[in-house]
Order: C-alpha cells, then structure tokens, then sequence
C-alpha cells in the first residue's frame, strides 16, 4: 500500500501524522457502511484511520478495501468494552480481524452483550414499554444507542439523550450493569494477538486520582497507550492525560469517536495526530 502523504514528506512531517483511530460503522452502533465511513475521511484529509466498532471486527475488511481504494492508511481495529470496576473501553489497534482464534474470542463478548440487551428489555417491559427490538439480537453488536433510538423512533422519549436520562442510563429505571470481561484481560487478549492496547476516552470514567489508579493497574496488564486528543477535553485534562502517558511511556492516540453524520463529532473534528513515537509503535514506520 502507498504510504500516506505525512509519511512521505521527511522527518519534521513524520511527527504529526493527521489521524482518527476512534471510528464506528453500523456494524456496531454508528449509522453509516464501513466503506461509508472510510469515504468521510478521505475528504477529511486524514492520513490513518482506524475502525473501532464496538466488540467486533466485522466492518474491517470492507473499510479495508475503501481504505486502499482511497490510498488512505486502515489500522485494523476494535473497542473492548470492559469492567474496572465500571465500563471501561479498550481500543485494540493492529488486530487480526481474519484470525478465527481472535474472532471466537470476541464473539464470547458479544454473548455477554446480548444477555445485557435482554435483560433491559425485560426492565422496559415491565415498565409497559413493548418496544420492538428491530434488530437488537440479530448480531450482538447493538448496544445501548440502539436501544436509545428504538425507543426515540417508537415514540417513548422525544430525543436519545431522554431515552438514556429516563430509562438506560446509569442507575436509571431499566439500567443493567455490564456482563463484561476485566478490563486487564481486554488488554492482555489485544496483546496476545499481537495487537496494540490503549484506554478510550480516559476522561470520561472517573476523577483524575481514581484514573491514575486505573492506568497503574493496566499498565500492570500491558496497557500501550491513552487515547488523548478527544472531543471537548479540558485543557487541565490535556496537561494530566500528557503527564500520566509521560509517566507510563504510553503512546498518545486520538479520534473523534464517530456515529453518524447527523450527531456527535465528525470525523477528524479533533485535530488528532500520531507522532513519531505512536507512529513506531503502530507500525507506521
């Protein structure tokens, strides 16, 4: 494949490479096509991508061939979903998403999702909700967004965000916790295949001390990287996350956490790049 254009460019372009390596398709909870995905960041000029649906890798291999079409640089990817205590996202980069090994690994997480699904169903159900599930248990990717927009497309909240402060979200009415597996073994299963793991959104799990403690314990694990250049961070939260990764040798990572082009960020929003470092370590270079 035809090395992206920052890495063509000498020394001084090598140490920021424009990338977005939190992508999501609708083989997990975006909207759009794999394929669909790659083309938005094409006309975004980035140079590395990655798609990092959620406890899948089933959307790589078609935005790998829009990727090479488009001369763009495709990181193959996933987003563990985890527990530490509470949820916590393991993004996985350079997986082997035709490895069966890999993919029966995975697929056991997706069991675990399902029964979550079913057992906040049930929770609706017993509230008079009798939502019609579409094809919330046709492949165990669906999560919570999808439930969230059955629930606003059935006429049971007036937005997604209702849905999640009334119904799904944390310690609401028909909240489930997660059935998943320990954050530290998600990062010891993305190292065993080879693969290369970073925290998703650090900021978003807990106060900066209780953070700390969570990358200490995962760095224990194997832990490669925290996920830095992220939508609406803190400058205060920047200077931490940077100090944490210093303290670690973590790689920095970034990415707009894209689901649709319609809501939340788009794509290459952030402003993220890889720099020499991170680039070695993803086998950029």
């Amino acid at each position: 494949m035809t090395l992206p254009r920052s890495l063509r460019q000498g020394k001084e372009a090598r140490m920021k490479i424009p990338c977005d390596l939190h992508l999501h398709s609708y083989c997990s909870d975006g909207e759009l096509s794999p394929g669909a995905v790659i083309e938005l960041a094409a006309k975004a000029k980035l140079d590395v991508v990655s798609l990092t649906d959620h406890d899948n890798v089933r959307g790589v291999a078609e935005a790998q061939s829009a990727a090479e079409a488009l001369k763009i640089k495709l990181i193959p990817g996933i987003e563990i979903s985890s527990l530490l205590g509470l949820e916590v996202h393991i993004l996985g980069y350079n997986v082997p998403y035709n490895d069966k090994a890999f993919i029966e690994e995975i697929e056991n997480i997706l069991d675990l999702r399902k029964q979550r699904n079913e057992e906040i169903v049930r929770k609706l159900k017993a509230q008079g909700i009798k939502l019609r599930t579409g094809e919330l248990f046709e492949d165990g990717v669906k999560g919570r967004q999808y439930i969230a927009t059955l629930l606003y497309e059935q006429g049971y909240v007036r937005s997604r965000a209702e849905a999640f402060d009334k119904y799904i979200g944390a310690n609401k009415s028909c909240f489930v916790k997660t059935h998943r597996m320990p954050s530290a073994d998600a990062v010891k299963l993305i190292l065993k295949y080879g693969g290369v793991p970073v925290i998703a959104h650090p900021m978003r799990y807990a106060g900066r001390v209780a953070l700390a403690g969570f990358v200490d314990e995962l760095v224990k694990a194997g832990l490669m990287g925290l996920e830095f250049f992220y939508p609406n961070q803190r400058y205060e939260d920047i200077k931490f996350l940077k100090e944490i990764a210093e303290k670690h040798s973590l790689i920095l990572t970034g990415g707009s956490d894209f689901h649709s082009a319609e809501y939340g960020s788009p794509i290459g929003s952030v402003g993220a790049y890889l720099d020499e470092k991170a680039a070695r370590v993803l086998k950029l270079v």
